[in-house]
């Protein structure tokens, strides 16, 4: 059989060409390659037939470029419709050197790949329709999480004014179960989300360092609430080889622990719940030079049946229908810790009997840290003073610790009581407060100071995953830091926090221009504002505050990101475009969204500040204080009973001398303590006259000399009202700010407040 004979009857497509020939030119081709090609015709010698008229004109393009390289074989994937069908057909064609009735030619393979580049085709559309639905729910999910959350600014908002107004016992009561109730909310709301970014692959993982042990102590410790009123003890079983710190994320490591204690808590009535912790891994490979972690949360609740258990791990799923009922939750916990652990290159499971309890486990790769590992990248804190309010020991001796490495010098204390005394007594740069104090919770704690030290950075250092608690400390701007943080989560934080209490100079117009388009929300700053006496205008829109700001009455824009017709982000950016090099127009956002809180976020969209919706009037006040925009120079420092009535002739301000101070400072006020007294007075005169003829000069550089003079002696001689004053005088004359003369003027009024106590000062009995 010739060639020919046998190329007209395969199903295989065959057209050659004679070789060299330009254009190209077809000296045979069989029924198949024409039918592909979309030709219905017999095969044929074809004399005079082109490959042009065979093939679309930009694929003969293609073909043409191929066919100049000297070197077959070649395979091209070539469209070869040209409307003669319906559908589009594609062909693969192969190109070889070869004989053809004993002439050297070149011969074109081809083969009907139609029906694969359908299936293509249709698989890339569903995989595109699949990526738009999985955009469109994380859209959605955020989208509900700012309309759920814009409200709750009418809602958090309206609780804290009537809370502020001390109503009945009664009143107070329902105004607690709302914000209980609100806090049930936002934890939901939480979950929802972080299956949300689970689900479209944007949950990314921390690497930090993780104490181990501070890891599940502290979270025992956190549970112990959930433990009122249950027969249930806590433990604790960490085996002597698993190593004190390893590489992972804190924050969800901490995270799925939690939630598989509060699954255990919940179907457990009496009996234990314990986290169990080994190096026995039974199914993952440690990596190299790493190891593996187990994780047991163990415990001698209700148990589960082998069809129950083979419905966990799945979101929105429970046991079964009744546990829903009985126990409550959404279902999606466990889903999430799967997420996170297989996130983590880990595995989790669960083993169980029905009446004898669960056993809830996961495993881990990671790598042990030694001591010295991560030091480089630990941030500079050199001169930086924290207050540290902490009564577990151990806790108290690693925040020491770690900040003094760092640079820092640290306050330590266990109490209430003694972290309020402190803070009256001098102002740290940073506060950081652990919310379960022996003698009253840190929440508390941080209100006080905040009236006390507007200008002191404030961190909540806890064990405590409480969303309520987390949300009322973001509206007063205070960072919320679960523990165990790692040396750099704790070194940042107090870092953060410190670049965020300078105050910042001023000039021009004081007036406050907000943009917000919900009435609710305007209602509620409006009342908050009139309660800090703080003068601002409403407008609707981001037209309606361009317009305003035009007619340079006021002096910071607070402006809500979703508005009708102009949003905040195009404010801004309006407001940047316009100003010129030595000008800056401060602009504070106002938001729901949790993410635009983060420092960077809103400093790379222009912003300067971001106000965390609900907004609440400790946050108010302290922005505007920072901002130059309210006085703090009436901040009331409080003073213990005794003090006030030692002090009436002062109209209720602190006393001029902390006579308690200098005790602790000096073991007794005798007469050696009296004269050094004297002394202080006769010597500090001197600087008072400098600091006036200063001012009278305007030489702010000897002026803020001299103030920083008066702030150490006053402060080293229990003189703490005219070491505050002296400390805002260097502070205003650094900026060169013109509220100095005030402050020169409550300077010479202060000491002489002071001249007349050491006078009349004795000697303790």
């Amino acid at each position: 059989m010739s060639a020919k004979n046998f190329y007209d009857h395969i199903p295989v497509g065959v057209c050659i060409l004679q070789y060299n020939a330009r254009p190209p030119h077809i000296i045979y081709v069989n029924k198949s390659f024409l039918h592909i090609m979309g030709i219905e015709q017999q095969a044929q010698n074809c004399p005079g037939l082109e490959l042009a008229s065979l093939l679309p004109d930009q694929e003969m393009d293609a073909l043409n470029q191929t066919l100049q390289n000297p070197h077959p074989p070649h395979n091209l994937t070539l469209s070869v419709s040209r409307n003669r069908t319906k559908d589009p057909r594609w062909a693969a064609l192969h190109i070889e050197e070869g004989v053809f009735e004993g002439e050297n030619v070149l011969i074109l393979w081809a083969t009907d790949i139609s029906a694969h580049k359908k299936t293509e085709k249709e698989l890339k559309q569903a995989a595109r329709a699949a990526d738009e639905s999985a955009e469109m729910k994380s859209n959605f999910l955020a989208t509900m999480s700012h309309e759920i959350r814009t409200p709750m600014q009418s809602v958090y908002g309206l609780l804290e004014l009537i809370g502020e107004e001390k109503p009945p016992e009664n009143i107070m009561a329902m105004v607690t179960t709302a914000k209980n109730s609100a806090s049930g909310l936002l934890e939901i709301l939480d979950d929802i989300l972080d299956f949300a970014k689970m689900d479209a692959d944007k949950m990314e993982l921390d690497c930090f360092e993780v104490p181990v042990r501070t890891l599940v102590y502290g979270i025992n410790e956190a549970m112990a609430v959930k433990v009122h009123g249950k027969n249930v003890e806590l433990k604790d079983d960490i085996a002597k080889d698993v190593p004190f710190v390893v590489i992972g994320d804190p924050k969800r490591l901490r995270q799925i622990i939690m939630n598989l204690c509060g699954n255990a808590l919940k179907f457990t009535a009496k009996g234990t719940v314990t986290i169990r912790v080994t190096t026995q891994i039974q199914n993952i490979t440690p990596p190299p030079k790493g190891i593996g972690l187990r994780f047991e949360i163990i415990d001698t609740g209700i148990g589960m049946t082998e069809e129950a258990r083979n419905r966990l791990f799945q979101p929105f799923s429970q046991a079964d229908n009744s546990t829903s009922r009985k126990y409550g939750g959404t279902g999606l916990g466990l889903s999430i810790c799967k997420a996170l652990v297989e996130l983590m290159n880990g595995k989790i499971g669960v083993t169980s009997l029905v009446g004898k309890g669960s056993v809830f486990w996961f495993e881990i790769p990671t790598q042990e840290v030694g001591t010295e590992a991560m030091t480089a990248n630990l941030p500079k804190l050199d001169g930086l003073t924290v207050l540290s309010v902490e009564d577990h020991p151990q806790g108290a001796k690693e925040i020491v610790r770690s900040l003094e490495s760092m640079g820092a010098k640290i306050e330590s204390c266990p109490t209430y009581k003694e972290g309020l005394e402190l803070a009256k007594r001098r102002p740290f740069d940073v506060a950081i407060i652990d919310q379960g104090l022996p003698d009253g919770l840190g929440l508390d704690l941080i209100r006080e100071i905040m009236e006390i030290r507007p200008f002191m950075g404030l961190i909540m250092y806890t064990v405590r995953d409480d969303m309520g608690l987390q949300h009322s400390l973001n509206a007063l701007g205070v960072k919320y830091l679960t523990k165990p943080a790692s040396r750099l989560g704790l070194g940042e934080a107090v870092k953060d926090a410190a670049r965020q209490i300078s105050q910042i100079n001023t000039d021009g117009p004081t007036r406050l221009l907000i943009a917000e388009d919900t009435e609710s929300v305007r209602d509620v700053l409006r009342r908050q504002l009139e309660k800090l006496g703080v003068e601002a205008d409403f407008v609707e829109n981001g037209t309606q505050a361009l317009k305003a700001l035009d007619t340079g009455k006021y002096g910071i824009l607070f402006t809500d990101l979703h508005m009708p017709d102009i949003d905040g982000y195009e404010v801004v950016a309006a407001l940047r475009e316009k100003e010129q090099k030595d000008q800056h127009f401060p602009v504070i956002v106002l938001t729901a969204d949790v993410q635009m809180a983060q420092r960077q976020t809103y400093l790379n969209h222009g912003f300067d500040e971001c106000l965390l919706k609900p907004v609440s009037l400790g946050q108010f006040r302290r922005l505007l204080i920072r901002w130059g925009l309210l006085d703090d120079t009436e901040i009331p420092v409080e003073t213990t009973p005794q003090e006030e009535e030692d002090n009436k002739q002062d109209n209720g301000l602190p006393p001029a001398i902390d006579q308690q101070a200098m005790k602790e400072q000096m073991g007794v006020v005798d007469e050696g303590t009296i004269e050094m007294l004297h002394m202080f007075v006769d010597m500090t005169q001197p600087l008072i006259e400098r600091i006036q003829k200063a001012h009278e000069n305007n030489d702010f550089h000897d002026l803020y000399e001299a103030a920083h003079s008066l702030k150490g002696g006053s402060r080293s001689a229990c003189c703490n009202v005219l070491g505050e004053i002296a400390s805002r005088l260097q502070d205003s004359s650094g900026i060169k700010k013109d509220n100095c003369g005030i402050l020169v003027q409550q300077i010479l009024a202060e000491f002489a407040r002071v001249r007349l106590a050491v006078k009349e000062l004795k000697p303790s009995p």
